[in-house]
C-alpha cells in the first residue's frame, strides 16, 4: 500500500511522546504516539504499509491525512461553500463626535473636531429603508437573524436618533418591512450612560458593549478624555449602575501592553460584576499608533491563558470562542469579520454606505448611497472582492496549517486589502497549535 500525505496535512509535536496529524481543511487532528509516528514516516519514505493499528490507519484516512485522487480539488469544494454577499449586519454611525481621545483609536477620534457631523432622524429613516430593502432582495434569508449596531464616535451623544431608529424599526416590523428577528447592539465608552438612557436600552433589549481595557487604571492608561484626564474609575461606576438596573452588558477589552499584565485583576472584576460576555480587541497598526512585531503572539498567549483560567468559572471570551467553535465543529472559518464575508454594511451620518467601519472613516470602500433604491449588495463587485479576501481564496495561504481556522486578517492592518497580514498569521497559527494541544489534554 503506497501512501502519501495530503498537501493540506501538517504535523504538530504535542509533547515528547505524542504527535498530531492535521489536515487544515478537514480540521480533525489524529494523535499518534512517537513510535507510531516514526513508523508512519518510514512507510512514507519506503512506500510500504505503515505498521500501526488498523483503527489508527482508518482514522488517518477518514481525516484526510493521506492524499486522495480528489486532493487537488478539495480547495475548490471549500470555495464553493462560501455564501454570496447578503447584509445581516448594519452599522449605524450615529455621530462622528466622541468625548474621548483614546491614543490607539483606529477611527482617529482624538484628531476630530468636537462639532463633527451627527446623523439626523431623516437620514436614519432613509438608512433603515435602505437596509430593509437589501434584506428583502433574498427572500429566503429575510427571516434570518439581523443586527443593527449603533456606533460612533460615541453613539450616546446622539441618543435621540438612536431612540428614533428603534421606534421606527418597531413600526416597520408591524408592517413586515423588516424582519422581527432583529437584535440591537450599541458600542459605547459608557461615560454618558445615565438612568434615563439605561432604562430605554434595557426596556428595548439593546445589548451594550462598553469599552474597558482592564480592572485597574494602569490597564486603561491609553483611554483618556479630551482634556487628557483618566476615565477608568468613571466608566467602572457607570458599568455598576447599568448592571444594577438590569441592562445586558458586555465588555470590549482592547489588549494594550498594560492590559496584557492585568489578567488576574480583570478576572476578579468579571467575577464581581456580572457581565453578559466580553471580547478582546487586538490592536491595529495605524499612522498614529505603533505596535511591536511580537505583540500578536503575546496577545494570543494572553487569550489562551485567559481561557484556561476562566473556563472552569463559566467566563468565555468571544474572539477565542469563535475559533474554538470552528475547531470543535470542524467547520471552515471563512472570515473573522463580517465585512470580509459580505455580511455587513456601514451607514455614515451623511448617508453614505460602506463595507468597513474603519475604512469608511477615511471614505474608502464606499459602495452606495442610501438614496439609491436600485442598489443590490449581492451583485456589487467591491463587496464580492471583499468576500473573497479569506485565506481559502489566497494562493499564499493555501499551504498554511491555519488555513481552515484563520478567518483572515483585518484589512485595516495593511495598506492593501490583498496584502498578507503577517502579524495576524502569527496569531492564528498560535491559536491552532494551542487548540490541538488543548484537545489532546482534554481527551487524555
Amino acid at each position: 500500500m503506497n501512501i502519501s500525505l495530503s498537501e493540506y496535512t501538517k504535523i504538530f509535536r504535542v509533547n515528547d511522546n505524542i504527535y498530531a496529524c492535521y489536515n487544515s481543511l478537514r480540521m480533525i487532528p489524529v494523535y499518534l504516539t512517537a513510535d507510531e509516528y516514526t513508523k508512519l514516516q518510514t512507510a512514507l519514505t519506503d512506500g510500504t504499509a505503515p505498521d500501526i493499528p488498523e483503527i489508527t490507519l482508518e482514522s488517518l484516512r477518514e481525516c484526510r491525512i493521506f492524499s486522495r485522487d480528489d486532493d487537488a480539488d478539495l480547495i475548490q469544494g471549500v470555495r464553493y461553500m462560501v455564501p454570496k454577499p447578503y447584509p445581516c449586519i448594519a452599522y449605524f454611525v450615529l455621530t462622528e463626535q466622541c468625548n474621548l481621545a483614546c491614543k490607539y483609536c483606529f477611527l482617529g477620534n482624538a484628531e476630530k473636531s468636537p462639532d463633527s457631523i451627527s446623523m439626523s432622524n431623516d437620514t436614519a429613516e432613509r438608512a433603515l429603508i435602505f437596509f430593509a430593502e437589501q434584506t428583502r432582495r433574498q427572500p429566503e434569508l429575510f427571516d434570518e437573524n439581523k443586527n443593527i449596531i449603533f456606533y460612533g464616535g460615541e453613539p450616546l451623544i446622539n441618543f435621540g436618533t438612536l431612540k428614533f431608529i428603534v421606534q421606527k424599526c418597531r413600526e416597520m416590523q408591524k408592517n413586515k418591512l423588516i424582519t422581527t428577528n432583529l437584535d440591537f447592539m450599541m458600542v459605547t465608552n459608557g461615560l454618558l450612560m445615565n438612568p434615563e438612557n439605561i432604562s430605554f436600552l434595557r426596556d428595548n433589549n439593546i445589548s451594550v458593549s462598553v469599552s474597558l481595557d482592564g480592572a485597574k487604571e494602569r490597564a486603561n492608561s491609553l483611554r483618556i478624555d479630551r482634556s487628557g484626564s483618566a476615565v477608568h474609575s468613571r466608566v467602572l461606576e457607570k458599568i455598576r449602575l447599568a448592571v444594577s438596573m438590569g441592562l445586558q452588558l458586555s465588555l470590549s477589552v482592547t489588549l494594550t501592553e498594560s492590559a496584557l499584565n492585568d489578567m488576574d485583576e480583570l478576572i476578579s472584576l468579571l467575577q464581581d460584576v456580572p457581565i453578559q460576555s466580553l471580547c478582546f480587541n487586538i490592536l491595529h497598526r495605524t499612522a498614529h499608533f505603533h505596535v511591536e512585531d511580537d505583540y500578536y503572539i503575546r496577545a494570543a498567549e494572553f487569550i489562551a491563558k485567559f481561557y484556561r483560567k476562566t473556563k472552569s468559572i463559566g467566563i468565555y471570551e468571544e474572539r477565542f470562542m469563535r475559533k474554538l467553535k470552528s475547531f470543535a465543529g470542524q467547520k471552515i472559518y471563512f472570515a473573522d469579520c463580517a465585512a470580509c464575508s459580505g455580511n455587513q454594511i456601514v451607514i455614515t451620518p451623511s448617508g453614505a454606505v460602506g463595507i468597513c467601519q474603519g475604512c469608511s472613516e477615511e471614505g474608502r470602500y464606499m459602495i452606495a448611497d442610501i438614496n439609491n433604491p436600485e442598489y443590490d449588495i449581492s451583485s456589487d463587485d467591491t463587496v464580492r472582492e471583499w468576500s473573497r479576501l479569506g485565506p481559502v481564496f489566497r494562493d499564499e495561504c493555501r499551504h498554511c496549517e491555519a488555513l481552515g481556522l484563520c478567518g483572515g486578517m483585518c484589512p485595516l492592518n495593511t495598506d492593501d486589502i490583498h496584502a498578507t497580514d503577517e502579524s495576524f498569521c502569527a496569531y492564528s497559527k498560535y491559536m491552532l497549535e494551542f487548540l490541538i494541544r488543548e484537545l489532546y489534554s482534554m481527551m487524555k
